[in-house]
C-alpha cells in the first residue's frame, strides 16, 4: 500500500500567521499529499488566505467549535495513511516530514514519530513583549501533535480526539495514546517551531483552557486507576 500524508490544521482568526504556517508545511523536502485547513468560524479572512494556496490545500468551514472539533472535522475527510498536524501560527522545519516518514518506513511496528519543539517569540513583537513572552526553556521534546507524524491506524486503535475539549483535545489524545502503549520514538532534531505571542490560545482563553485540561487530567486518572485496579 502506498503511504500518503495528510496534514490537518484548525484555524480560528489566524490570518496574521497562517500564510507563513502553510508555506512551512508546503515547502517540505517531502511535501504532503494533502493539507486540510478547517476554518473554525474565523472572522478575519483566514479561509481566503488558505484558499489562495490552491492544491493540495483543501479548506473546510464550520461554525466556531474549538480547535479539537476542527481537527476531528479535518480527519474525517482526510485520505492519507499518515497524519500530521500544525497550529495556524506555528512553523515546521523543512525536513520534518522527510525524516519522520523515513523512520516509519524502516519499522512497520512503529506508530508515531515525534521531534523536538523550539519555542520562539514572534519576531515582530517589541522589546517588552520579547522579554515578557520569552520561554524558560527554548528547546524541548515535542510530545505534541504539531511535532508528530502518526499512522492513521493508531486513531482506529486508540480512538479519536475528543471534540468537546476545544483547546485541550490534542493534549488529552497524547495522554490516552501513551496510556494505551503507543509505539513511538523521539527525534533529536527540531521539527516544530512554536510561536509565542499575545494571542496564543493559552493566553486569551485561560479559564477555558484550564477547565478542559482539568477534565482531560481527570479522565487520565480514571483510566490509570481502572488499569491498575485501584479504587
Amino acid at each position: 500500500m502506498t503511504e500518503t500524508i495528510s496534514v490537518i490544521i484548525s484555524v480560528f482568526d489566524g490570518a496574521k500567521y497562517l500564510r507563513e504556517c502553510l508555506s512551512s508545511v508546503l515547502d517540505q523536502t517531502l511535501p504532503p499529499d494533502e493539507v486540510i485547513v478547517v476554518d473554525d468560524g474565523s472572522r478575519d479572512g483566514s479561509a481566503s488566505i488558505a484558499c489562495s494556496f490552491g492544491a493540495p490545500v483543501r479548506v473546510l468551514q464550520q461554525a466556531n467549535a474549538g480547535q479539537a472539533a476542527g481537527l476531528v472535522a479535518g480527519m474525517k475527510v482526510a485520505t492519507g495513511t499518515q497524519f500530521a498536524f500544525n497550529d495556524a501560527d506555528d512553523l515546521w522545519t523543512p525536513r520534518k516530514l522527510e525524516i519522520q516518514r523515513a523512520l516509519l518506513e524502516e519499522d512497520a511496528q512503529l506508530e508515531a514519530v515525534f521531534g523536538l519543539t523550539e519555542q520562539f517569540v514572534s519576531p515582530e513583537l517589541g522589546e517588552d513583549e520579547q522579554r515578557r513572552f520569552a520561554p524558560p526553556v527554548a528547546i524541548m521534546p515535542g510530545r505534541l501533535l504539531q511535532a508528530s507524524l502518526i499512522r492513521r491506524r493508531v486513531f482506529d486503535r486508540i480512538g479519536g480526539i475528543d471534540p468537546t475539549l476545544r483547546g485541550a483535545g490534542a493534549a488529552d489524545w497524547i495522554a490516552r495514546a501513551q496510556g494505551a502503549g503507543l509505539s513511538a520514538t523521539m527525534l533529536s532534531e527540531i521539527v516544530h517551531r512554536r510561536r509565542l505571542h499575545a494571542a496564543n490560545y493559552g493566553r486569551t482563553h485561560v479559564a477555558e483552557r484550564d477547565k478542559h485540561l482539568l477534565s482531560a487530567l481527570r479522565s487520565q486518572i480514571i483510566r490509570q486507576r481502572a488499569t491498575s485496579g485501584k479504587p
